[in-house]
């Protein structure tokens, strides 16, 4: 039997963690296509200007724009009669896929240490392989990110104290 002393797994990127808190949204995504769950999304405009889908948070992107967070569904299975794709990591890019834009939900903590209520940052300005952009962090980097504190969902803070063994933490979008 495991025993968990210090934190048990916070789960996987793009996990919904307190379901009867969230809500989430159908959406289509857009080219360029994320590569994981768990990410900073942005809505993307069509000709018209209205929006068409989701993609994900680029370089040189504004607090404001974000639109939420990239969630799995269940079952999340690419036409496999097997389990071998049931926690696949790269969304289909031709399926409904959720946009969580308020709740919980657990992501990948690229820099620091989660405090709960703290502001979470994301990287506007990637520097290299160590802060990509659209990543979360914990603390300001002088310009190199920005607070997730003005969007269009509302505000976005750690919801929960530290990281697991994996680096994982849990995220809260309030509106």
């Amino acid at each position: 039997m495991v025993s968990y002393l210090y934190q048990s797994p916070s789960g996987i990127p793009g996990d919904v963690t307190r379901v009867d808190e969230s809500n989430i949204e159908p959406v289509m995504l857009v080219s360029p296509y994320p590569t994981n769950y768990g990410v900073a999304m942005k809505y993307a405009a069509g000709s018209g200007g209205a929006p068409v889908g989701v993609t994900p948070f680029a370089s040189a992107d504004l607090a404001a724009v974000f639109c939420g967070i990239l969630t799995r569904q269940a079952p999340a299975i690419s036409g496999s009669s097997s389990n071998e794709n049931l926690y696949q990591d790269t969304p289909l890019t031709t399926q409904v896929q959720g946009l969580m834009v308020r709740g919980y939900c657990t992501v990948l903590v690229n820099d620091g240490t989660p405090a709960r209520g703290a502001p979470v940052y994301i990287v506007s300005t990637p520097d290299g392989v160590d802060h990509p952009a659209g990543a979360f962090e914990t603390t300001a980097r002088g310009g190199g990110n920005v607070a997730l504190s003005a969007t269009i969902v509302g505000n976005v803070t750690w919801a929960a104290d530290g990281v697991d063994s994996n680096g994982f933490g849990e995220v809260r979008i309030a509106q």
